[in-house]
């Protein structure tokens, strides 16, 4: 589920792993818990060599809009 909020776009956890936005083939990218959280972290996919900004918010994880 994708989808626009105050965050930004969602991205896709697939279990317990984020998937990458970019190739979607990566599926360890980073491990997310339903009670993590933070802001404008960084996560990088090593099958496409691309960094994405995020923010996670109960276990749920957004793409950061950065300042």
């Amino acid at each position: 589920m994708q989808f626009e909020s105050k965050h930004g776009k969602m991205l896709t956890v697939r279990g317990k792993w984020l998937e990458c936005p970019t190739c979607r083939r990566n599926r360890q990218m980073m491990q997310i818990r339903p009670d993590t959280e933070g802001h404008n972290i960084v996560a990088f996919c090593r099958v496409c060599k691309t960094e994405h900004i995020v923010d996670i918010v109960k276990g749920e994880c957004f793409e950061s809009y950065g300042q």
